[in-house]
């Protein structure tokens, strides 16, 4: 029996199982059984599913197993497998339910199991299901947020401070995250009778949206520290820290007492003080210091796996052992992992093909047009041939020779090289104790290269005043490694994350290559009054990321690339298939030059190498055919009338200047009959606009937004009958019609 029409046959077992929990689509009956008056349908043997025939009746509503899998044909084969996967996760949790776990983990897993099942009855196949305890996040402010405020006001300013309380913050919100909190049975002791019914349901929810999904995959999971809050870490971190505490045998001291310092301080803090909890208070990290975040952190639970009463109840096995086989595929089909060997592969080709002749690479790949413009000068600096240095003049008697020389060399060089600049100007900002300068030393030739530039730490900023490279070393991408190393210098050294400069005409081009633009990412109000204004000049700037290494980042960028290009090589090379005499076909349908002069669109299926290629849009006649039914009942209805065709601008003047996207029902048949909706999307759009634009321009107490909002209601549920799938219906607006 071909159960999916359009090529792969799925296992019998899998269609006969999933009919048992598929509503019937002759009648109401929420799944196919063989016993009426059996209280437990999962419990099915392999046997069983073998003699059970498609054309068995059921005997709750005689209508015959085949008739309960109407419904799932006309899914796509991806959906079918998201329903297996729930099925398998139900049984699962059916399973569970005959053995002695407690009762208030049966309660929650037997609800779960209830709703994971008529969701299947319904065929839906979302992983956000509905639950009686509510949907994440529980608390107007998490977890994650709390943490953050508490470290920006625990903060004294100083950096290296800081970074050491948001590294314990992470460790703290990922141990937590990996937390599994006691079981109500042993809190029954521990907290008074008042607290106690809090604490279920904070288990509840944890035990349904955090913990479960670790063991169901086809529940969506969610973090602890992303939709628990204030109420969660009043109830828990006393608990938390004595779990914690008896774990420090297996830990470092200096970790768990930073961990435990840190709880003590966030319970007091929560204790005397709402602020930290305050969704309206705006608390921002100084720039350069990331949030802590889990993901930063390091639980204190991984070296000594955190295993209590909770996860002991939480084993179980598979329920059907016949199904471990199709379940593993379906996994590897949903989330293809690459071998070590297979990577081994990539790396092998990656570093084959950057033995390739650089003549061979093709002159237009931006890779390695940017890896090239610093080539000579990267190799040359490892190789000891330059070097770069950060100078300034600083009045002291006992200076450096060899510095004074370089700023000598650097003050000639800028005035040969920028001659619209007076030589005085820039011999006195060269030597201002106040700017600083980068410099090129190259051996045997001294300074053929430098930037000099002036900090602003307390404005965030540094200006560029001159950037020149001697005439006879430039075009080897000095000018690009100067700039890559004050980069590097400002974002390591000094936590400075802004460049601004005045560029010529001539320099305009050199600056857009190394990441600055016109469009500035500071306030005005940071730099307005501390630079300086040049005439016929551009101002431009350039904003840096603090976890990037500028010297190595396009060399770092291309082997990335060229790792990702190598692994789609190495993956699909033996799904390659060339197939001779295409243009026969072409040409066989009027096809010339592939320019379509006569004939018309050739089939799939007459394409070499395309005959199991499939196609998963709605056949166009078939979409257009829905399309034109729903505009034929809208344009029927009694309260189409505003909509029939377009608004007349001029018995409505004002409606074109305040509305952008005029549409309406005359002009949306049109674009149906013009092929314009070649997806269900376009055409939702399109009705939405119509709606919108009328509860825009009118008022609730107008026929015309009477006969808008009644229309939107027909509207919405002819498209979610004609395309059940979309995720995008016609809107109804909160205010609704006053007359």
């Amino acid at each position: 029996m071909k159960l999916w029409p359009e090529g792969e046959l799925l296992d019998e077992k899998s269609w006969k199982k999933l009919a048992m929990h598929t509503r019937c689509s002759l009648c109401h009956c929420r799944g196919w059984k063989l016993m009426c008056d059996s209280e437990n349908p999962y419990v099915i043997t392999s046997a069983f599913l073998d003699d059970v025939l498609f054309s068995t009746p059921c005997e709750t509503c005689r209508h015959s197993l085949g008739r309960h899998l109407d419904r799932l044909r006309e899914k796509k084969r991806n959906d079918i497998r998201k329903l297996l996967f729930m099925m398998s996760d139900a049984e699962k949790m059916q399973e569970r339910l005959i053995g002695d776990e407690p009762s208030e983990i049966l309660q929650i897993v037997k609800q779960t199991q209830r709703t994971l099942t008529k969701e299947i009855a319904n065929g839906s196949c979302e992983r956000l299901i509905a639950s009686s305890f509510g949907f994440p996040p529980f608390e107007p402010i998490s977890i994650e947020d709390i943490v953050s405020h508490f470290v920006v006001s625990k903060s004294t300013g100083k950096q290296k401070e800081l970074e050491n309380i948001v590294q314990t913050a992470s460790n703290f919100l990922c141990t937590i995250n990996d937390w599994n909190i006691p079981p109500v049975k042993i809190m029954q002791e521990k907290l008074l009778c008042s607290n106690l019914l809090s604490y279920r349901i904070i288990y509840a929810r944890w035990l349904r949206f955090c913990f479960l999904p670790k063991k169901h995959g086809s529940l969506r999971p969610y973090c602890v520290i992303k939709i628990f809050g204030r109420k969660f870490l009043i109830t828990l971190l006393p608990f938390f820290v004595i779990d914690v505490k008896e774990h420090t045998s297996s830990l470092k001291d200096q970790v768990t007492g930073e961990l435990i310092d840190f709880v003590s301080d966030l319970r007091k803090n929560l204790n005397c003080h709402d602020s930290v909890t305050d969704s309206s208070t705006m608390l921002t990290f100084p720039e350069g210091v990331p949030r802590p975040t889990h993901k930063r952190g390091c639980s204190i639970w991984a070296a000594d796996p955190h295993l209590d009463m909770t996860a002991d109840f939480l084993e179980a096995d598979l329920a059907f052992q016949g199904s471990e086989q199709s379940n593993s595929t379906m996994h590897l089909e949903m989330r293809r992992e690459f071998d070590e060997s297979l990577m081994v592969r990539f790396i092998a080709r990656m570093e084959l093909t950057c033995r390739v002749s650089k003549s061979l690479v093709h002159k237009m790949d931006a890779f390695e047009v940017d890896v090239a413009r610093s080539e000579v000068s990267r190799l040359e600096e490892y190789n000891g041939v330059i070097s770069f240095h950060v100078i300034s003049n600083n009045f002291d008697w006992h200076q450096s020779r060899q510095k004074l020389t370089w700023l000598l060399q650097l003050q000639c060089l800028f005035s040969t090289q920028l001659p619209r600049m007076p030589k005085e100007y820039i011999t006195r900002l060269v030597f201002d104790s106040r700017h600083k300068n980068l410099v090129i030393v190259k051996k045997e030739r001294g300074v053929i290269g430098g930037i000099c530039f002036r900090q602003f730490p307390a404005q965030g900023f540094i200006e560029i005043v001159f950037c020149a490279v001697t005439a006879n070393e430039q075009v080897k991408g000095y000018g690009t490694r100067l700039m890559n190393h004050l980069k590097d210098y400002h974002v390591g050294a000094c936590h400075i994350y802004h460049f601004l400069t005045y560029a010529d005409e001539f320099a305009v081009g050199y600056f857009k290559k190394q990441g600055f633009s016109e469009k500035i990412a500071m306030d005005k109000k940071q730099y307005h009054g501390y630079i300086k204004d040049y005439e016929g000049a551009t101002l431009m700037g350039c904003q840096l990321h603090p976890w990037i290494v500028y010297t190595s980042f396009a060399v770092f960028l291309k082997r990335l690339h060229d790792l990702y290009r190598n692994a789609v090589k190495e993956s699909f090379f033996k799904e390659e298939k060339k197939c001779a005499g295409i243009e026969n076909v072409f040409l066989w349908h009027g096809v010339v030059s592939m320019c379509f002069v006569s004939g018309s669109l050739v089939p799939y299926a007459e394409l070499p190498g395309l005959e199991q290629c499939e196609d998963k849009s709605m056949p166009h006649e078939e979409l257009e055919y829905k399309i034109r039914n729903i505009l034929h009942k809208l344009r029927t209805d009694k309260s189409s009338w505003p909509f029939l065709k377009p608004v007349n601008a001029e018995e409505v003047p004002e409606y074109y200047g305040y509305i952008k996207f005029p549409t309406d029902l005359k002009t949306m048949n049109e674009r149906c009959r013009a092929k314009y909706y070649v997806h269900e999307r376009l055409f939702v759009a399109d009705l939405r606009r119509l709606f919108s634009n009328c509860f825009k321009f009118n008022a609730p107490k107008t026929l015309y937004y009477k006969a808008g909002y009644d229309l939107a209601e027909i509207a919405r549920k002819l498209c979610q009958k004609a395309f059940p799938h979309l995720d995008i219906y016609p809107e109804l607006p909160d205010a609704k019609p006053e007359l």
